[in-house]
């Protein structure tokens, strides 16, 4: 069973990714979401750690895309 606790971790690194792979694109979050065609609002949820925000896969699949990477990679721990 997955617990809240769960979620959370799994959130939080999704939303470590987002940032950490937009940062490496050089791309501000205004420019990402407008590649993701999402508002620049949403975004900031997204990437807010502190703040769990129900994300559908067509955002995280367009947000891979738009990160050139896959969906399955953002939910990974970097490895040093």
């Amino acid at each position: 069973m997955i617990t809240n606790k769960d979620l959370n971790e799994q959130y939080s690194l999704f939303a470590r990714n987002i940032r950490r792979n937009r940062k490496r694109k050089n791309l501000t979050q205004e420019q990402l979401a407008e590649k993701c065609d999402i508002s620049l609002s949403y975004l900031k949820q997204i990437e807010n750690v502190n703040e769990y925000k129900n994300v559908t896969l067509t955002v995280m699949l367009t947000l891979a895309k738009a990160l050139d990477t896959d969906v399955s990679s953002l939910f990974k721990e970097e490895s040093k």
